[in-house]
């Protein structure tokens, strides 16, 4: 088994600690634009939406992102497959999916 990043959106508050450390590693800056982790803000209220990039390298094994996330609903954790990534582009439909599956 191999660990990989495990995203739990109904854990997640959308502060963006992720978003500031893993920038802040990977460019020396604390630009959430550079960042391989993106919080997307959907609807109102906004529903936080995170959305692992291609990019990520996990940090060579040791993710920043999952030290800095408080509410832990990014964690490092064995599994069996890689989880597949959402795009950016579907944190719209992500979020209205866990509207409806939360309101039923």
């Amino acid at each position: 088994m191999e660990r990989h990043i495990k995203i739990d959106m109904e854990k997640c508050t959308g502060c963006k600690l992720c978003e500031l450390a893993c920038a802040a590693v990977k460019t020396g800056v604390f630009n959430p634009r550079d960042s391989r982790i993106k919080i997307c803000l959907i609807d109102i209220p906004e529903i936080p939406v995170p959305i692992l990039l291609d990019t990520c390298d996990y940090c060579f094994q040791n993710p920043v992102c999952v030290q800095f996330c408080l509410p832990k609903a990014i964690e490092w954790e064995e599994m069996e497959s890689k989880p597949e990534r959402a795009k950016v582009s579907d944190a719209k439909r992500i979020a209205r999916e866990w509207l409806a599956s939360v309101s039923r």
